[in-house]
């Protein structure tokens, strides 16, 4: 932890310019402060981002940045920082969530697929 503002002190900056849109960088973002659809430019929510750098490995075209925070976005007290933490936790949880959900809904997708492969298959 840093003296001005722990692990929330640098922050993602995606240079939009240079951003290609492959997405790589919202699947890599553990609570989804990523924003963008694939083929279209993405941005980084300033306030949810945590400053993992967890963004940078997966983006083939560098266009990622670790920059300070805004010293509007730095917890200044205990409390603020145990807010933004449990607010990241929030996140971070309702993500697996999302995730979960969609992995569900696909399985789901296959099992019906493969049951109506089986009914054409047995007539």
């Amino acid at each position: 932890m840093t003296a001005t503002g722990g692990r929330f002190a640098r922050v993602a900056k995606i240079d939009e310019t240079c951003c290609i849109g492959c997405a790589r960088c919202l699947d890599a973002c553990p609570v989804d402060a990523i924003v963008g659809a694939p083929n279209w430019m993405h941005t980084v929510i300033a306030a949810e981002c945590i400053g993992c750098a967890l963004c940078l490995p997966p983006c083939p075209v560098e266009c990622i940045d670790m920059l300070p925070a805004p010293e509007s976005l730095r917890p200044r007290t205990a409390e603020e920082r145990r807010a933004r933490s449990e607010q990241a936790k929030a996140r971070y949880r309702a993500r697996r969530r999302r995730l979960e959900e969609e992995a569900a809904r696909h399985r789901a997708r296959l099992e019906a697929r493969k049951a109506a492969l089986k009914r054409r298959r047995a007539v």
